[in-house]
């Protein structure tokens, strides 16, 4: 909270954490978002017009007792992260990032690691900061794009 108020003052000055998620649980809780990020998306590298994030991480499915699934993709393959797969269609002032945002697990799978998760924690706060405190289903994706083309193009 300490970088996102120096970073971003105007959206997160007055900004509080209600609850953290359980130490020990891969995962916790997540998003119903406007939009649920698929297995097919990642595979066909859909490239939404929203995307905030890329990745070429696998699939890593952790989630059978006989072992793991790890689904490899082409060298030149990257799928992204839409901004509708952070967003609840309820909530105006709400963006999720990381392992809470809306995908089918095999999908959720994919981005939910490191560099994605640092992708889309700054995409969210610099919708933030450009709605401010407004809906954040209207921020100008134009001004955002620009704030995060190094983590979507290539």
């Amino acid at each position: 909270m300490e970088f996102l108020r120096r970073e971003f003052p105007a959206a997160f000055r007055n900004a509080r954490v209600r609850a953290f998620g359980f130490p020990g649980r891969r995962q916790t809780r997540w998003l119903a978002a406007a939009h649920q990020l698929t297995l097919d998306e990642v595979r066909q590298e859909t490239k939404f017009e929203d995307a905030v994030a890329r990745t070429a991480w696998p699939v890593e499915l952790h989630d059978r007792v006989e072992g793991y699934v790890w689904e490899t993709f082409g060298p030149d393959h990257v799928h992204y992260v839409p901004l509708r797969s952070m967003l609840s269609p309820r909530a105006r002032n709400l963006v999720a990032a990381g392992r809470c945002v809306d995908g089918d697990a095999a999908a959720l799978s994919s981005v939910r690691v490191m560099g994605p998760c640092s992708a889309m924690g700054l995409a969210a706060a610099h919708a933030l900061d450009l709605t401010l405190g407004e809906d954040i289903h209207q921020v100008d994706l134009t001004a955002l794009r620009d704030r995060v083309r190094e983590n979507v193009e290539g």
